[in-house]
């Protein structure tokens, strides 16, 4: 009989992991954590030391970023939820075959241990957070475009995936095997583990497929960005509320911005004063991934975009050297700035806006593509737009690339348009 989920999550969020003391190992207004860690003693009598060794894992090597620790935390903790709960050992005494065991435990978990849907990890209850029963370290997904097809054809619907329908991504399946070596890496340099298995067991593994493919990044065509510019700029003259919507897909196509640079965080509140000239020349100051700065060639084409969104806002021309204004409106004004959520939810009505205006024109295909696009296309979309007619070493600066081959990689397919190119009049 496959194993019941009688398990609870283990460590709180970003914030309120970080907000405790690093030397005290359970939180006080969590004490379902601490009981369930000494329970887990009983079978594995390390499960303590586990715990306290990853949880000094995510201290130390996972704060510098909440998406880290996130990623992070998920994998860690669903080991540690497996090791003592199923497999009965320490992680610790791990060996290849232990790890070979979990990795086929993750290709085909238990459905009791599988959601539906993301859920809250811990629910607040007379004072002390309980952790919420439908809460699974596994979680069934349907894609964007298939839910808002399924809203769109049977409104009302239960858009929930069916938890038989799980399967995880060979992307995902990557990530798994990164996050763990990295852990047991930590581990090792702790002296609580004995050596690092897991680059042996991905090598062996018969769950990843090789790709020679040389998949290309996720971006518009040059149609559907078109339709996407062309309908929120109409929507905008019409409305200003969407100039927010407008300016904020114009800055992350043109300005090759992720919507983390956008967004504000505990670290960086971007500001209209992060647009700033030199002799004749606009760059854009974004703070990226790593903590790290760097500053972006602004297009003279963008500059309308600033200057009407600004106008919009009650802000005269462009930007002043320093100005604090916060540079995306916020919708709670005790924020500085849009949290990346927001700013999300504001890009999809755009793409949305768009999508139904292709249907319309009879651009059924185009527009269902649509319905999948996510902010981190316009990125990939004007870089590729670009690249023809850019220096590699120019475009690489901008996107803040630490190394030319990774937009080689990324942009450059030129092999696979000649490929293309040459059978496209194949006969059947």
């Amino acid at each position: 009989m496959p194993p019941r989920f009688e398990a609870i999550p283990l460590f709180d969020s970003y914030k309120q992991f970080y907000a405790l003391e690093r030397s005290k190992l359970f939180s006080d207004d969590i004490p379902a954590v601490q009981e369930y860690v000494v329970t887990m003693t009983e079978s594995v009598p390390a499960a303590t030391d586990d715990y306290r060794q990853v949880r000094d894992f995510l201290w130390s090597k996972c704060r510098r970023s909440e998406a880290t620790f996130n990623a992070f935390r998920s994998e860690s903790e669903r080991f540690l939820l497996w090791a003592w709960s199923v497999h009965g050992k320490s992680i610790a005494l791990m060996k290849k075959r232990d790890i070979e065991a979990y990795i086929d435990f993750v290709a085909n978990p238990p459905k009791s241990w599988i959601g539906s849907q993301v859920c809250r990890r811990f629910l607040l209850s007379n004072g002390n957070k309980i952790p919420a029963k439908n809460w699974r370290p596994f979680v069934a997904k349907r894609s964007k475009a298939e839910r808002k097809e399924l809203l769109k054809t049977s409104p009302g619907t239960d858009i929930r995936p069916d938890i038989s329908d799980y399967g995880l991504a060979q992307k995902s399946f990557k990530e798994v095997f990164s996050n763990l070596s990295v852990l047991y890496n930590h581990l090792v340099e702790e002296d609580y583990a004995f050596g690092n298995v897991i680059s042996a067991v991905k090598k062996s593994s018969p769950h990843l497929i090789v790709d020679v493919t040389n998949d290309s990044v996720k971006r518009l065509s040059a149609l559907q960005w078109e339709y996407v510019l062309e309908s929120t700029r109409e929507k905008a003259d019409e409305n200003s509320i969407w100039e927010r919507q407008l300016f904020i897909i114009a800055a992350m196509k043109s300005l090759y911005l992720r919507v983390s640079e956008l967004s504000y965080r505990s670290k960086w509140t971007p500001k209209m004063g992060d647009f700033y000239r030199d002799n004749d020349d606009w760059w854009f100051t974004a703070f990226g991934k790593g903590n790290k700065k760097r500053k972006v060639s602004v297009p003279v084409d963008f500059l309308d975009y600033l200057r009407r969104y600004r106008l919009s806002r009650g802000l005269d021309g462009l930007p002043a050297v320093g100005e604090s204004t916060p540079l995306l409106q916020p919708i709670r004004k005790h924020n500085p700035g849009l949290q990346a959520r927001a700013i999300t939810i504001l890009a999809q009505e755009a793409f949305d806006l768009a999508s139904e205006k292709m249907a319309k024109d009879g651009f059924e295909d185009d527009a269902k593509v649509l319905l999948a696009a996510s902010t981190h296309w316009l990125r990939h979309t004007g870089a590729s737009m670009d690249v023809d007619s850019r220096a590699l070493k120019d475009l690489s600066a901008d996107l803040g690339h630490g190394k030319l081959s990774t937009t080689d990689k990324e942009y450059v397919h030129a092999d696979d348009r000649e490929r293309a190119a040459s059978g496209k009049t194949r006969k059947v």
